[in-house]
């Protein structure tokens, strides 16, 4: 198993659902002592086998309790390095390219895995990862789906543990998913013939008639149906104030013990394996979910579920795009509640999903990925580098056609693994563009802007981080910018995968891009880390020059230290530089969880205002290394986060917590300087450069102080207004309204 588990091949939709869709019939349960109350000695249920792998130190235990009944399924980690533990149940027989449901309990400690061991005909095994449980104190449950490959003959359902501390299972239910009819509607009948809808604020293609229902029957808007179905109750208002116009549509539930409630627009015709995008702009108190109806020529309807939308007290757009399938005519979109809460529903968009088209001279190669050349994506690269394990596939659904591109890691040390298009020489040197992606993942993928240089060397431009939200199953959007450095003559942009998990991409385009800037350009000097040397080099060149800077420290480097040592931040104070956090140890953050982030956060900001006594406001993440979960800690204790994520800063793309630089390495000169400045000039944007130790004998990410001196020279002679961080901050900040 250990070798199958570094090739997963996950080529199939699966996704966790928090119940199973009303659409979904369970049939019979095929794991066999589901409740594990029978036994075949005192250590094994019948019908169970415990097993782990890999170096690690684990117990498997039959226990004498349960969620049902008296026994459950224990598994303990003590320790490990590798592998992983789990109970399993005996191979059940399934079908080929079925559908097949999946429940069980759990408590667990630690985030927990799901997998899916299939065998054919031959006996081959192989894995499908298709789930990542958190953690749970108490009982939970296990809800997914699943459709078997072509050459499944028998599967097993393996809930892992993978980590130190425990897993306990319980109540297996695994059976055939077999479609039900739907549930028969109860609308206010229609008009006869039903009012053309003239509404300003349609879509231009939109399939959807009175899309913000403004066009009234009676007490419910024109070609809207409402529809419940199981035990609860629910209030259904056609109400008379709207996102745009007059008129929305609520739905509260009052009360709830099973099934939902929606409104639902009259189906409309759809082409079979054509891709549509919904949307629609919502408020609600509690998460809801987002069902596809389809309906075949001879009245059949399936459903397909794609990604919820989180509670919203304000409007916000949920937007999302589905692949009719082969039998169907028509489809109607549910946007429900099954749990006691109020949705409303506006402005809603149904439309073919065309793929993005690129701005003239930037056209990206194969951007849909639709052209093949044997296996392989035409004008595409499969790449990986550094200690990991890549299985790189070319899938058969896409955001929209019918492909897309999908890189799976494990065994992650070190490196990173990605698709890329063949560099491009259309792009323009000293140009700015807009790239952007549709994907798909379970981990935080970056983009990476790389360019081939005419000496034939590579330079890349780090882009922010993605921060996906709504589920692994639902596209989404990255888009952000890059500038072509001069002297590039191709370019490709592409995301990467730093971490175990997978990334699937699909519709590339490269647009120009012309930030929108402020009022005049601006400049901060930020350094890292607190070496002692910049004191007596750096400083006394920014003195000379009258530059004042923000000095990041780690405050490991200074406390417990000499007095010599807190003197040298003084003196950077004192000569009207900015003191800003940068962690106590330098870790890498991501990798830094709970109390540890927390302390790493707050006690180098509570370290620097005892020795300064002044506050200490802003941030700079230690190798520019964040997630969301970092920066929602980072909130907690400063105004602002600045990464080393490349770029400028402007109205447009400003954020405070992800501010955007040009990294100085040894070999930056002051003709790079001077091109950073002519292009902040240009645009008006902020400028934010990042050095580390100025000396004699720097390191790759150091500047020579001779070399330093010459930047110093270029920025006080360039004319550009240079501020401290804070101080750039208040400005931009009062300009972004």
């Amino acid at each position: 198993m250990r070798n199958a588990l570094k090739m997963f091949a996950a080529s199939l939709f699966v996704g966790i659902v928090a119940t199973i869709l009303p659409a979904l019939a369970a049939g019979t349960n095929l794991i066999a002592n589901q409740s594990v109350e029978t036994a075949q000695t005192t250590a094994k249920p019948t019908n169970w086998s415990a097993n782990k792998w890999g170096t690690n130190t684990t117990t498997l235990k039959y226990e004498t309790n349960g969620k049902t009944g008296s026994r459950s399924l224990l598994v303990t980690m003590t320790s490990r390095s590798s592998g992983d533990a789990k109970w399993m149940h005996d191979a059940v027989a399934v079908k080929a390219n079925t559908s097949y449901t999946y429940t069980s309990a759990y408590k667990a400690s630690v985030a927990t895995n799901v997998i899916l061991q299939y065998t054919d005909a031959a006996g081959k095994l192989t894995y499908v990862h298709v789930a990542t449980v958190p953690s749970s104190a108490n009982w939970g449950s296990v809800n997914l789906k699943f459709v078997t490959p072509a050459s499944a003959t028998k599967v097993i359902v393996l809930h892992v543990l993978d980590a130190k501390g425990t897993l306990q299972t319980d109540d297996f239910v695994l059976s055939e998913t077999a479609a039900v009819p739907a549930p028969t509607p109860t609308p206010t009948p229609p008009p006869t013939t039903p009012p053309v809808v003239e509404d300003p604020t349609a879509h231009e293609h939109n399939l959807i008639a009175n899309d913000s229902f403004e066009i009234a029957s009676g007490d419910t808007p024109a070609t809207w149906y409402k529809n419940t179905w199981g035990t609860n109750t629910a209030i259904f208002t056609h109400d008379t104030t709207g996102r745009t116009g007059t008129r929305s549509a609520t739905v509260t539930m009052t009360a709830h013990t099973d099934g939902d409630a929606k409104w639902y627009a009259e189906a409309v015709d759809v082409t079979a394996t054509k891709s549509y995008l919904y949307r629609d702009y919502y408020k609600s108190t509690v998460p809801t979910r987002v069902v596809v109806a389809f309906v075949d020529a001879s009245g059949n309807y399936s459903y397909q579920e794609i990604a919820g939308a989180p509670a919203s007290s304000a409007w916000g757009l949920y937007s999302a795009t589905f692949v009719a399938p082969a039998s169907a005519v028509k489809a109607s979109v549910f946007h429900l509640i099954d749990r006691v809460g109020t949705l409303t529903i506006d402005d809603v968009v149904m439309e073919v999903a065309l793929p993005p088209t690129a701005a003239p001279g930037v056209a990206v190669p194969n951007a849909s990925l639709e052209n093949a050349t044997g296996t392989m994506p035409s004008g595409w690269q499969a790449s990986k580098w550094g200690t990991n394990t890549a299985v790189h596939q070319y899938m058969n659904e896409g955001h929209t056609g019918t492909k897309s591109a999908k890189v799976t890691v494990s065994n992650y040390v070190d490196g990173d693994a990605k698709w890329f298009f063949d560099p491009i020489t259309s792009v323009k040197a000293g140009q700015q563009y807009r790239a952007t992606i549709w994907y798909k993942t379970n981990v935080s993928p970056r983009g990476i802007a790389m360019f081939i240089m005419a000496d034939g060397t590579e330079k890349y431009f780090a882009m922010p981080v993605a921060q996906p939200i709504g589920g692994t199953t639902t596209w989404q959007q990255y888009s952000d910018t890059f500038s072509v450095p001069v002297g590039a003559v191709s370019a490709s942009v592409f995301m990467v995968i730093n971490q175990n998990g997978w990334l699937q991409t699909d519709d590339y385009s490269l647009t120009d891009y012309s930030p929108n800037g402020y009022s005049r350009p601006l400049l901060t000097m930020t350094f890292d880390d607190g070496h002692e040397d910049n004191a007596r080099t750096a400083l006394p060149i920014m003195n000379q020059y009258g530059l004042k800077s923000t000095q990041c420290y780690a405050t490991s480097f200074i406390e417990g230290k000499t007095q010599a040592v807190v003197n040298d931040v003084l003196a950077f104070q004192n000569s009207g530089h900015e003191i800003c956090s940068h962690t106590v140890t330098h870790p890498f953050l991501t990798s830094t969880l709970g109390a540890n982030l927390t302390y790493e956060l707050q006690h180098s900001k509570q370290y620097l205002e005892s020795i300064t006594g002044r506050p200490v406001v802003n941030f700079a993440s230690p190798y520019g290394d964040y997630n969301a979960t970092v920066v929602s800690e980072i909130k907690k204790f400063y105004r602002s986060h600045r990464s080393v994520d490349e770029g400028y800063n402007s109205k447009d793309n400003f954020n405070a917590y992800n501010l955007r630089v040009q990294n100085v390495l040894d070999t930056t000169s002051a003709s790079q300087i001077a091109a950073w400045i002519a292009q902040a000039k240009l645009n008006n944007t902020w400028l934010i450069l990042v050095y580390h130790r100025v000396a004699s004998d720097p390191g790759p990410y150091d500047s020579y102080t001779n070399v330093f001196a010459e930047h110093a020279q270029t920025i006080s002679q360039s004319g550009i207004t240079v501020r401290t961080y804070n101080d750039a901050l208040n400005e931009v900040i009062a300009q972004q309204q």
